[in-house]
């Protein structure tokens, strides 16, 4: 099977998976974005690793399983700040001597990114408010989701047949301005779709500002982990997933994504 139908099969199979568990809500779609991002978190453990650190994975682990539970039930914050705490006081103790700064620090950094970032995702399918009910939040989930995909999927194709200029070449090599352009011109189609279909709460305005966070901001997730990736010399951040590579090379852009357009529903639209 070539790579590049292996990730046509992986991402037909995973889709309906996440969308699924998206509309049943509640623990069912909490347990699938921790295990996203614990994966994630691991993955980067890993490379960290290979530049010479030592992460504490459980304790970081733990942290970040928190950030992401504290989402669906709020009133756990106390337990997730006790553990944090106790990880930062226990560190002396847990964390190796050698490299000590850049293990302590790149345990804490881990179960933000990606753990934590992409909680945001529970924090909008339990958004509850005058406009926005259980049927209203899947649906802004959605949104949030099909538009970083197909900008991920566009970008990916378009670069890749019609690619010429590099857009960071010391950072990617392969990814291009077509392939970026490509990617936002998807996500302002799909945007738009989901507008006039499904998502019609959301002015119109807001649904452009969310399109340029998922179609145009969320590429620089990639190119993030894309530089984290080079400071270590590795291709993918695992092979977790076929034709896509690891957890981490498969959300990296929904990790910057899904927060940004959360924070923008709540403080700007006022839906969350």
């Amino acid at each position: 099977m070539s790579n590049n139908l292996r990730r046509i099969v992986t991402a037909l199979l995973a889709a309906p998976v996440v969308l699924g568990l998206a509309y049943l809500g509640s623990w069912w779609f909490a347990g699938l974005v921790a295990g996203i991002g614990l994966l994630g978190q691991r993955e980067l453990y890993r490379m960290a690793r290979q530049g010479g650190a030592w992460p504490q994975r459980v304790w970081g682990g733990v942290v970040g399983g928190l950030l992401v539970v504290t989402f669906l039930r709020p009133a756990l914050w106390p337990v997730g700040a006790a553990v944090l705490l106790l990880f930062v006081v226990a560190a002396p103790l847990l964390v190796s001597q050698e490299q000590f700064l850049f293990s302590f620090t790149v345990t804490l950094a881990g179960a933000v990114y990606p753990t934590g970032l992409l909680g945001s995702l529970i924090w909008l399918r339990e958004a509850r408010s005058a406009t926005v009910g259980d049927k209203e939040a899947f649906w802004l989930v959605v949104f949030v989701l099909v538009v970083v995909w197909a900008t991920d999927v566009a970008a990916y194709y378009v670069g890749k047949t019609l690619g010429r200029r590099p857009l960071a070449p010391s950072i990617s090599p392969n990814k291009t301005w077509e392939g970026t352009l490509g990617g936002l011109g998807a996500a302002l189609i799909v945007g738009l779709v989901l507008k006039l279909t499904v998502v019609d709460l959301l002015a119109w305005t807001h649904v452009v500002a969310l399109i340029g966070i998922g179609g145009g901001v969320s590429q620089l997730g990639d190119l993030l982990e894309s530089k984290l990736k080079r400071s270590v010399a590795v291709d993918d951040s695992s092979q977790l997933l076929p034709g896509h590579g690891g957890m981490l090379d498969r959300f990296d852009a929904m990790a910057v994504a899904a927060p940004l357009s959360v924070l923008y529903l709540h403080l700007v639209a006022g839906l969350v």
